[in-house]
């Protein structure tokens, strides 16, 4: 099982449902909640203080340490605190490599001490340089709280190492959850399936059918377990567009996916798919990066 969760924190709504996720998600990890105070930042004084924006920038970071123990007690795991400064995705990511972190959760977005948003190019930038999986919560603390985690949860899969891998981290840590097996077929050229019934191009659409209807029984294969609840689903369209679409209209919980995938011509999920997926989705989203161990 996961062991190190790291979750950074800036006091918003959203990186307090990252808690919620990684506790209720992992619950036997270990926990730490980072803030980090930009160093970025002017330290100057402002007219009629006697601190420095950096010394109010270190209170508040101590009172959003203090609410995630809050959070942390509520849901009655244990929950280490620290406080860094540096560059925020630069400190987080130094972080995970110097303190073995497994896996990190964090908000999408959220607030900073003055009005410029503080994980939303914070929370890009540890998606596409973290050396460990990630997971994207989107959503602020009420919605996520609404949601009976693991819950339904689809998996996109191309046939790639990578995308098998994402496939049993979901299926070994989350056995209860209700599973949706989805490969994406994407056309060479841009036109519908149905414009191309009876035309030359047609045994090429029946070939990419059959291509994914094998990638969907392979993938079966890796889930070879009769407790586990699972369904496939073969789609024609743009990757991460039928990703995301299909996740709202079925009303799934959250995704699980490869960090990166197959190349041309079985595109499926790529780094850009993951990343765009990962940014406009509505639900947690996990990128699983490098081989699935169980002892993980």
């Amino acid at each position: 099982m996961t062991r190190h969760i790291l979750v950074p924190v800036d006091g918003s709504s959203h990186s307090s449902a990252g808690l919620t996720y990684a506790f209720v998600s992992f619950p036997d990890a270990t926990f730490t909640a980072i803030y980090v105070i930009d160093t970025d930042r002017d330290s100057y004084r402002s007219a009629g203080s006697s601190q420095t924006n950096e010394e109010r920038w270190r209170d508040q970071g101590e009172r959003i340490l203090e609410d995630a123990l809050e959070v942390a007690d509520d849901a009655g795991v244990d929950l280490e605190t620290i406080l860094e400064h540096g560059t925020p995705h630069s400190t987080i990511l130094e972080y995970i490599v110097d303190q073995d972190v497994d896996h990190v959760v964090m908000g999408s977005h959220g607030e900073s001490p003055i009005v410029r948003p503080f994980l939303g190019h914070v929370s890009e930038a540890v998606v596409r340089r973290a050396s460990v999986s990630t997971t994207i919560v989107p959503e602020p603390d009420s919605a996520l709280r609404e949601r009976d985690l693991p819950g339904r949860i689809l998996v996109p899969v191309d046939g790639s190492e990578q995308s098998l891998a994402a496939l049993e981290y979901a299926t070994t840590l989350f056995p209860d959850g209700r599973f949706t097996l989805l490969h994406t077929i994407t056309f060479p050229f841009d036109t519908e399936p149905g414009a191309i019934e009876g035309t030359y191009l047609e045994p090429l659409v029946d070939d990419l059918t059959e291509q994914g209807e094998g990638i969907l029984e392979d993938a079966l294969e890796v889930v070879a377990d009769e407790s586990l609840v699972v369904e496939t689903e073969l789609q024609f369209g743009e990757p991460a567009r039928t990703i995301e679409k299909l996740a709202q209209q079925a009303d799934f919980d959250q995704i699980i996916m490869g960090s990166h995938g197959r190349s041309l011509p079985s595109r499926i999920i790529t780094g850009s798919v993951a990343e765009t997926v990962s940014r406009r989705a509505t639900n947690p989203v996990t990128l699983v990066r490098g081989a699935f161990t169980e002892g993980e």
